[in-house]
């Protein structure tokens, strides 16, 4: 419709108003072209629409959606063959909207001219500015001058001018682009620009290419890049290089690694890349992922021909190939059932330290390893409210010096299912339990065990305020043992339960600004069976009585090991908490038992008939301050055996965290028993902060690691400047330095990288 203003004077000679021709043809072919133009600069992909066959200057049906188009007038220009539309033109299409002080149609020449404040919003909101636009009414020609616009989410780009050629290609000359504010009263430039004679933005390789190119960091030209291309911010994947990875460091030396993604789908991609080293030769990396209708699969390896080499990158012994490999899958087979498997391996034990290769000890699984011992598993799961199945096959690497791969175990397999009815059987819940495992070994002992259990527990509140909480456990384990060095293999099996209750007493006392809750707390438990000697002790290593296990009426966790005889536990809880937010915890208290457990080692709180006082305090008051402590203090003394205490706080521009532990040496001899962790940071001007952090060795003076960053932030620049350094030694690998760099450009991507 045409919008009209009676206060106009308007000269006889005009056309008449034609405020009834909704969508002629004409506008429909303006709108569809200005958008056609601007698509490409703005990275839209939608396809515009096309004339009809109608005689132009006439009405005429248009395919889709008709243009919408207010104006204060429009005219017809006989003898000159326009139409020109003028006063706050608006046209609407398709959710796209033009807007211009005039635009003109000129019917002979086949061009669409919008002049004055030209402006497209697009369907997301997008603004594309311009002071004029021309096309022609095929769509394949157009330009524009004074544009301005956004590419993708981030992108910001200003040409002098803007020609389109043809349907997947547009030109800009003298052109800026930046992902940074830019400030409209031009006082202050943008972090960073990348300003080019020329550009070419394609539609079909989904590129932005610049000739005689130059980086601007804060308006000072600080790098001339005589042809330089990025993908363009919308695209989605696709196929290229990416940024590289580049640093330094004593044992590789100045190092550089290119990149190549290869998006061969929707759903599929791979990742290669070449990394080349001052020091040795090159390593080969690829990376794939895949997703299917039911999961995902991710595979990361890498490959090298090469000699081992020290700390300094000096080669010694036999050249030979050497690579690694984690890959991982989760696959949904149904609401219930899941299967998946995660895979670590590597050629050496050094291979992932000397060429700085990340990824041991991340999640592919049920079980997660860690920097010195890889995991590999296959394992389907299914579960349900009321139930869980599992059934887990494992093997083991050691990364360690110490370790031999001819005794770890293969687990063949390691299954658990366990049932939980809700419903109350005897006034509590029941749960059911079965276990089994199966561990072979090239040498050693292999075994085999399978458990059923059961476990009932209620709750009761009685007298004044008591929680009552009675429980009981029962469970068989069958056992087979074959030691090589024993004539023949044992089949056995034992018996072991136990019957008792937690108390609680719990008092609360609500304040205005503070609630607090002291609980006083008693366990105590009968138990029956014992342990057994030939029971080779595969999955209760390396715990400890303390405050997350302090009430488990069975502190050893797992199978292999079962707490016998009666035992005790008495200890209080407290908690304050305000209506802020802020909170704090204390936990106190010891164990009793009836009988000695010579199984129980020292370091396990357990190997007596009283433990050691066990104690953890939590603070928490917010960004400002945190606190917390877990400590084990000798039962006669107070003595400290172990303490862990972490402490966190800033104030204005700095901040700190640290952490310190400490244990008796006799637990672990010959590894640090003190040790003390900490970082500072400060905020220094313009988004610039600078951060240290040390870990250090108390035992014998020395610093472990260190680090010293200096990093800059803003809303789309990130700049690393970092310094490291270790002092561990393994097997002639360290001490090790390095320094690296890293820049980072909001849809550009981040350069650098590596220590």
């Amino acid at each position: 419709m045409v919008r009209s203003d009676a206060s106009d004077n308007r000269p006889s000679d005009r056309a008449p108003d034609r405020s009834g021709d909704r969508a002629p043809l004409y506008w429909a072919a303006l709108a569809a072209a200005w958008i056609a133009t601007t698509g490409p600069v703005a990275a839209q992909t939608s396809e515009p629409a096309r004339q009809s066959s109608a005689e132009p200057g006439a009405p005429g049906e248009i395919e889709g959606e008709p243009v919408t188009l207010e104006a204060d007038v429009v005219d017809y220009d006989e003898s000159g063959r326009t139409i020109t539309a003028q006063g706050d033109v608006e046209a609407r299409y398709e959710g796209r909207i033009l807007r211009a002080d005039q635009v003109v149609y000129n019917l002979d020449a086949g061009t669409i001219r919008a002049l004055g404040n030209v402006q497209v919003v697009e369907r997301d909101g997008s603004v594309t500015y311009a002071d004029q636009i021309e096309v022609d009414e095929e769509l394949e020609l157009g330009v524009a001058t004074e544009l301005q616009g956004r590419v993708g989410g981030a992108g910001r780009i200003a040409a002098r001018t803007a020609i389109r050629r043809g349907e997947n290609s547009s030109e800009l000359n003298q052109v800026v682009y930046t992902s940074c504010p830019v400030c409209t009263d031009g006082r202050r430039p943008p972090t960073w620009a990348l300003r080019a004679r020329r550009a070419v933005q394609n539609n079909d390789t989904r590129m932005i290419s610049y000739q005689g190119a130059t980086l601007e960091v804060s308006g000072v030209p600080v790098l001339w890049l005589p042809y330089f291309a990025h993908p363009d911010p919308s695209a989605g994947p696709r196929s290229g290089f990416l940024t590289p990875e580049l640093g330094r460091n004593s044992r590789l030396g100045v190092f550089y690694g290119q990149p190549y993604h290869w998006a061969m789908s929707p759903y599929h991609d791979m990742t290669v890349s070449l990394r080349a080293h001052e020091n040795v030769d090159p390593l080969g990396e690829l990376e794939y992922r895949r997703r299917f209708y039911s999961g995902d699969l991710s595979i990361q390896t890498s490959y090298t021909y090469e000699q081992d080499f020290d700390g300094d990158g000096i080669p010694f012994g036999e050249r030979t190939n050497r690579s690694h490999i984690f890959a991982e899958g989760l696959f949904q087979i149904s609401d219930y059932w899941r299967w998946g498997f995660g895979a670590e391996r590597v050629s050496d034990d050094l291979y992932l330290r000397r060429y700085e290769i990340e990824g041991a000890g991340e999640v592919r699984g049920p079980f997660v390893g860690d920097s010195h011992r890889l995991i590999s598993q296959l394992f389907a799961q299914g579960q349900s409210a009321n139930s869980f199945i599992g059934v887990n096959f494992l093997s083991f690497q050691g990364l360690r010096e110490f370790d031999e791969s001819n005794l770890l175990p293969l687990i063949l397999p390691f299954g658990e299912a366990e049932r939980v009815w809700r419903e109350p059987i005897l006034g509590g819940q029941v749960k059911a339990k079965l276990s089994t495992a199966v561990l072979e070994r090239t040498d050693g002992v292999d075994s085999a065990r399978a458990s059923l259990g059961a476990h009932w527990r209620s709750e009761h509140i009685i007298g004044p305020g008591w929680v009552l909480s009675p429980f009981l456990d029962g469970r068989i384990d069958a056992y087979r043992i074959a030691d090589p060095l024993a004539p023949e293999e044992e089949t056995f099996t034992r018996s072991v339960g136990d019957i008792g209750a937690e108390v609680s007493w719990p008092f609360v006392r609500p304040g205005e600004n503070v609630d607090i809750l002291v609980e006083p707390i008693a366990m105590i438990a009968f138990g029956a069976g014992e342990n057994d000697a030939r029971i080779l002790n595969e999955d209760s290593i390396g715990f400890e009585l303390d405050d997350s296990n302090l009430f488990r009426q069975n502190a050893a966790p797992n199978y292999d090991l079962w707490e016998t005889g009666q035992r005790m536990s008495l200890g209080v809880r407290a908690t304050a908490r305000t209506a802020g937010g802020q909170s704090a915890s204390l936990l106190f208290g010891r164990r009793w038992r009836s009988e000695v457990e010579p199984l129980f080692a020292p370091e396990t709180n357990l190997d007596g008939r009283s433990s050691d006082y066990v104690a953890a305090a939590n603070i928490d008051l917010g960004p400002s301050f945190g606190a917390d402590i877990r400590a084990r203090l000798e039962e006669d003394s107070l003595e400290v055996n172990r303490i862990d205490a972490g402490l966190r706080g800033s104030l204005g521009r700095f901040s700190a965290q640290a952490r310190y532990f400490s244990y008796d040496e006799s637990f672990y001899p010959g590894a640090p028993s003190r040790e003390l962790y900490g970082n500072v940071g400060v905020q220094l001007v313009r988004g610039w902060e600078m951060q240290y952090g040390l870990r250090r060795d108390l035992d014998n003076d020395i610093t472990l690691s260190q680090d010293l960053r200096a990093i800059y932030r803003d809303d789309c620049t990130f700049l690393e400047l970092r310094y490291s350094r270790s002092e561990t030694i393994d097997r002639g690998l360290g001490p090790s330095e390095g320094f690296q760099i890293r820049v980072g450009l909001t849809s550009l991507g981040v350069f650098g990288g590596g220590e």
